[in-house]
């Protein structure tokens, strides 16, 4: 009888064999969850603020454009947080309120242009030292093109070092 005690023991220790997979699956939920993490720390990590833009950057080449034909608006860097110095041909600034000072930028491109009208100026020179913000020249840029949309170019020349 101890004999049989035995086999039947023997029996149930005993496991089934596994199925083989006919095709070996890689699970990619991990490596998803991980792509899901990283994305998530870049948008969070990252800055989306567009006043913290890089100054201009060194040009290769670019067009002569004379400054005659050109109304000029120079535009210089202020010093910290404060908005770029913009002045005039005659080196007269413009407001430091940003509203008043769209308003002038225009009417003053408006002179420029009807002043000259029988010499072809028909075209909007910005002259910037390398310090000034790409911010402050693209705020200039959008008044210019907001109000002058026959203007085809507004040409941006930096200051030589």
């Amino acid at each position: 009888m101890s004999n049989e005690l035995i086999d039947d023991d023997d029996d149930m220790d005993a496991v089934p064999p596994r199925k083989k997979r006919d095709e070996e699956e890689m699970d990619i939920t991990p490596m998803i969850d991980i792509t899901f993490l990283l994305l998530i720390f870049f948008v969070v990590a990252s800055k989306m603020d567009p006043s913290q833009t890089g100054n201009i950057p060194e040009a290769q080449n670019g067009l002569a454009i004379s400054a005659k034909d050109s109304a000029i608006i120079f535009i210089e860097p202020a010093g910290g947080d404060a908005p770029a110095i913009l002045k005039r041909r005659d080196q007269s600034e413009f407001s430091k309120d940003e509203e008043a000072q769209a308003t002038e930028i225009v009417q003053y491109i408006t002179d420029e242009l009807e002043k000259s009208i029988s010499k072809n100026k028909d075209q909007v020179m910005l002259l910037g030292d390398g310090q000034v913000k790409v911010s402050e020249v693209t705020r200039v840029q959008k008044i210019i093109g907001d109000e002058f949309t026959d203007m085809q170019f507004t040409y941006i020349a930096v200051k030589e070092k």
